[in-house]
């Protein structure tokens, strides 16, 4: 019935009744304000009566309980902050060589590639042997590590370009000075390089090294500073070294300075020139003008003091502090190659137990028999899954979460069940065996979002959390369905063909 086929006697009626509510609600905050006017004359009157002592601890306490209002609000509302993955990851790595060898030896049991952990360790062995003092040259890309190391070491065969991106792989050049001070000078490429493997090259060469010089041409950009923190975060010993002063006035480099003290007050800042060309003008006695490229003064003493002074004042630390380091490096790749190894195994079982749901599904007396509530398949799987990733769970933990699981399910049943009908349709010669097919393919939908959910979960916290585990089997169940349909329709076609 429309709006102009109401009877005229029931839009009065209505308009009657929503006028009735009105003046209700009028009423009602009219002696609300009322009520609350008389509390707080009340509340004034006794107020002047009270003498200023007692004015004063009412004053107190009436603060106090705005405080711890304020205070619980805050802690309810605020946004929770996640701990740095860097620092989650570092809580449950090894943490010296001895554990970190035997975390190797169990990986190697598991089949899991340890190459690049203990190509670390092999490195450290070598680099502790040669008793020589490694120093990185970090930092942006045409910052002018290159050059400084060139001056330096005064090593001719360094390529040095004021084009961006002009390192693309490590190289060490020697510096003594003939006080027993044998340094290896590394030049690494830049940090904001555009290719991804010479940033993480050069990241993993700070990491390696006693002592990382990180050069800048000017104030830092937000990611210089992030990089710093990163470095910082590693406990890596720094000296920042402001390259190209010759670009600024002398107030403006005390300025540039300045701001980087002050935003980086635990690192020694020094200017540093790595010289190269400049253009000079000349003037012969006749007056005639031209132009020349000469040598500009490098002034790299301040630097140079100051990497002698660490030295001297850190010796045998430096040495400490670069093998946990590499330790650290070592576990983290560990760490990683462990990640992906059980990612690919946990891909693996849920294409298996998906498999075993669909044949399982085809082969049922009555096609529709939940698999997923009856739990046996279900529960293999998600106990297979925490089983690689070493996470012990409990048997009513995995039947509760099946159980959560298999309600999810049973909202989209019937949606998962019209769909696939519809995929199949497009496979000639099904014809009466339709039904075992279309819940053949539902549970392969099924089971691929379940196990790939709960491997996700586990990937990311090393542990089965039931409710981020449901989310994301919700989001798998709520996606793009349709292709993932017709690719299980054609195993499920594929199958029953080969049983005929």
């Amino acid at each position: 019935m429309t709006e102009q086929q109401v009877p005229t006697s029931q839009k009065r009626i209505l308009r009657l009744l929503l006028l009735v509510a009105l003046l209700f609600l009028l009423l009602l905050a009219l002696l609300i304000m009322l009520q609350l006017t008389e509390s707080a004359l009340s509340v004034w009157q006794m107020l002047e009566q009270l003498s200023p002592a007692l004015l004063v601890v009412y004053a107190i306490g009436l603060f106090g309980f705005a405080l711890l209002v304020s205070i619980l609000s805050w802690l309810l509302l605020r946004p929770v902050k996640r701990k740095p993955a860097e620092q989650v990851l570092g809580a449950s790595l090894p943490q010296d060589r001895e554990t970190l060898t035997e975390a190797l030896q169990q990986a190697d049991t598991q089949g899991i590639d340890t190459a690049g952990a203990r190509q670390e360790l092999r490195e450290l062995d070598r680099r502790a042997a040669q008793m020589t003092l490694y120093v990185v040259f970090f930092g942006a890309v045409s910052a002018g590590k290159s050059a400084l190391i060139k001056v330096i070491a005064g090593a001719e065969d360094i390529e040095v370009d004021p084009r961006a991106g002009t390192t693309r792989r490590i190289a060490h050049y020697e510096y003594a000075e003939g006080e027993g001070v044998n340094l290896q000078l590394t030049d690494a490429p830049g940090i904001l390089d555009t290719d991804p493997e010479h940033v993480k090259m050069a990241r993993e060469e700070a990491r390696r090294a006693h002592l990382v010089i990180y050069v800048c041409d000017g104030e830092l950009t937000r990611d210089q500073h992030r990089e710093l923190e990163a470095l910082k975060a590693l406990e890596r010993p720094l000296i920042v070294a402001l390259n190209k002063q010759d670009r600024y006035s002398e107030e403006d480099l005390k300025a540039i300075l300045a701001r980087l003290r002050e935003r980086l007050p635990e690192i020694e800042v020094i200017p540093v020139q790595a010289g190269g060309k400049e253009q000079v003008t000349r003037i012969d006695d006749s007056g005639k003008e031209w132009h020349e490229l000469r040598d500009r003064e490098a002034k790299i003493g301040e630097l140079m003091s100051a990497i002698k002074l660490r030295i001297e004042s850190e010796g045998e630390r430096l040495d400490a502090r670069r093998d946990e380091s590499l330790v650290r490096l070592g576990a983290e790749k560990l760490h990683l190659a462990t990640q992906t190894h059980r990612r690919q195994e946990g891909e693996k079982l849920v294409r298996q137990y998906t498999g075993k749901a669909m044949v399982g599904a085809m082969a049922a007396i009555s096609p529709g028999t939940d698999v997923l509530i009856q739990g046996y398949l279900g529960m293999q799987m998600v106990k297979a899954l925490t089983s690689l990733y070493e996470v012990k769970a409990r048997e009513v933990d995995v039947e509760h979460f099946i159980d959560l699981a298999s309600q999810n399910v049973g909202k989209r049943m019937t949606l998962l069940l019209a769909m696939t009908g519809n995929v199949l349709k497009a496979f000639p010669g099904v014809g009466t065996v339709t039904g075992g097919l279309i819940h053949a393919v539902a549970y392969g939908l099924i089971f691929e979002g379940l196990g790939k959910a709960v491997v996700k979960t586990l990937q990311e916290n090393g542990t089965l959390k039931t409710v981020q585990a449901l989310d994301y089997f919700e989001e798998a169940l709520s996606g793009d369905l349709e292709s993932r349909a017709k690719y299980f329709a054609r195993l499920a076609v594929e199958e029953f063909r080969k049983k005929e």
